[in-house]
């Protein structure tokens, strides 16, 4: 079946007004394994969408010499109604006005609708097993009505992504290194490889997956949910879902997007949904850490941020990775107010200098190995 082209049309909020969502289909409808791919459900957020563009021919040009074994669906733009929050000469796009959702949580878990489905009839058949939550959770989606575009975006999207056996959300940060979001359930595994070949400069795993309702996280974290519940049965991790943080939200040209694009083709060959010589695996350049390992910046005050440690960068306790200043301040060194590091790790996280800064602003995150005490329990996603 050749590369398709698919529209999904969301409903009216206000007289006059309809968005859509267009999607691409590589590949025959059904096939295994599948791959599904989706960018900018942060709308502001569009490195992933450069990567897409440049992906997306590459998998036209596969398609066409039949070389896409699986089924691929592309979602280059996933977002229409953050796309369209142009406020005061500025492009928002995180958070859903109406409803005041981060467009990124409150996603559809699955699991309870799929364990009063078909929960009691699983059994020590993986294959078998795999087969019946897949049917299940297209069912339960089916009988949804979502009466709203958000609701029906959301629903939609599920519906393509939920029997994939890959679901890659990409986002970007607004000042950052290439990292990765994963469940423990992935490492090293499939989430390794993915990590390796996309060249992540830091990959933190949620333990044993992350309970945070992202996109991501509900597609992973149905399998891993099940498998709890239900301990007798033999539910494997069918989904690799993983959320890839492209760098900044400024990194947007050609020669990411292409090389970003040629690591994702690379990955797509090495997991077999698309046919050729994957080579050898590059070198991984982070293991992967806890996310009660991460340490968080915060901001004590209200001031101007300004940083004295790059994007990327390996850091040691106590290094000064940034300052506020109270610009009102005459004091001059006495104006400023610096923000440590709290863990050994990798500074994949920060903002632009010259922020404005609050108190409670999250102003860097850090990779480490070592589990902090006050982190315990705590979703990264605090902001």
């Amino acid at each position: 079946m050749p590369h398709a082209k698919r529209m999904i049309v969301l409903p009216s909020m206000t007289p006059g007004t309809q968005r859509r969502i267009v999607y691409h289909r590589f590949g025959k409808a059904g096939a295994r394994p599948k791959a599904y791919l989706q960018a900018a459900i942060h709308a502001n957020e569009l490195p992933g969408a450069m990567a897409l563009h440049h992906l997306m021919p590459m998998l036209v040009e596969a398609d066409r010499r039949g070389r896409i074994k699986g089924e691929i669906v592309v979602v280059p733009t996933v977002n229409p109604i953050g796309l369209a929050q142009l406020v005061g000469n500025n492009h928002l796009g995180r958070y859903d006005f109406l409803g005041r959702d981060n467009f990124n949580r409150n996603w559809l878990d699955l699991s309870g609708a799929v364990a009063e489905r078909v929960g009691r009839t699983l059994g020590r058949n993986a294959g078998d097993n795999v087969a019946k939550i897949r049917a299940a959770a297209a069912a339960a989606l089916a009988g949804m009505k979502p009466i709203n575009e958000l609701q029906m975006l959301r629903v939609a999207m599920m519906k393509l992504s939920i029997d994939a056996d890959v679901v890659l959300d990409l986002h970007c940060d607004m000042e950052a290194a290439l990292h990765l979001f994963i469940s423990r359930k992935d490492w090293p595994g499939p989430a390794r490889m993915l990590a390796a070949d996309i060249g992540a400069e830091a990959t933190l795993y949620n333990d044993p997956y992350p309970e945070s309702l992202t996109f991501s996280g509900v597609n992973g974290a149905l399998w891993a949910r099940l498998a709890e519940r239900f301990p007798a049965a033999n539910v494997p991790q069918a989904c690799l879902s993983a959320t890839i943080e492209y760098r900044s939200q400024h990194e947007v040209n050609h020669a990411l997007g292409e090389s970003d694009a040629r690591n994702l083709y690379r990955f797509l060959v090495r997991r077999g949904i698309v046919s050729g010589r994957a080579g050898k695996l590059p070198r991984l350049k982070a293991d992967a850490t806890p996310m009660s390992g991460m340490d968080v910046g915060y901001c004590p005050k209200p001031g101007m941020l300004v940083y004295h440690v790059p994007k990327g960068s390996r850091v040691r306790t106590g290094t000064p990775v940034c300052e506020v200043i109270d610009p009102a301040d005459a004091r001059g060194p006495k104006a400023r107010t610096q923000i440590v590091a709290c863990t050994d790790g990798i500074l994949f996280s920060r903002k632009p200098d010259g922020h404005l800064a609050w108190p409670g602003k999250v102003v860097f995150r850090i990779a480490g190995a070592r589990v902090l005490a006050h982190r315990k329990g705590m979703s990264g996603l605090d902001d």
